[in-house]
């Protein structure tokens, strides 16, 4: 048996936005139209187009917090983030470019280095979100974090009389990597 997995674009739809608007953004080169408010990492999902992420999904409103689904918007300084950016009228997205490598392969460097390292080079740890991450953006090593204070030595902290907090499992249940 198996399940249909419905494709999740990475945040909310927007159909019935205000007065059913619609906007057409150019993402990659290819055209896409979608109900205003809708954001620009949604509209790509939509077009094909996908963009590396970690905090977003369809189930959750957007914050923005892991910094990999940057773009850059043709006419805008800075590379904003894709989930928490609406698409506007006649938008040009670009979503792959050697800048926007280095900066999320920098900010998955950074994760990785406070993650089991064998993780990304171990075929145990297939399921592992950061792992799949990591072969995306082309991070095939980590420079620092060896030597430094991480949460992997980290004590069980058992000060509450209703739960152990486990710091080493944090990933495991955030269902980034079970490999934890």
């Amino acid at each position: 048996m198996t399940l249909l997995r419905e494709p999740d674009h990475g945040t909310p739809d927007r159909t019935g936005a205000v007065e059913a608007r619609s906007v057409t953004v150019e993402i990659d080169g290819t055209a896409v139209t979608v109900p205003a408010g809708t954001s620009v990492m949604r509209a790509a999902g939509l077009a094909g187009v996908e963009i590396p992420r970690l905090c977003a999904t369809d189930s959750l409103e957007p914050f923005g917090s892991c910094r990999l689904c940057l773009v850059e918007i043709e006419g805008r300084k800075g590379t904003p983030a894709s989930c928490t950016t609406p698409c506007g009228p006649d938008m040009i997205v670009t979503t792959q470019s050697p800048r926007l490598q280095r900066l999320r392969r920098g900010v998955t460097e950074l994760y990785a280095s406070d993650h089991p390292r064998d993780c990304l080079t171990s075929d145990t740890h297939r399921e592992c979100e950061l792992r799949a991450l990591a072969k995306t953006v082309g991070l095939t090593d980590v420079r620092y974090g060896t030597g430094g204070k991480n949460h992997l030595d980290a004590a069980k902290d058992e000060s509450n009389p209703y739960f152990h907090l486990r710091p080493h499992r944090v990933h495991r249940l955030l269902a980034l990597c079970p490999c934890l």
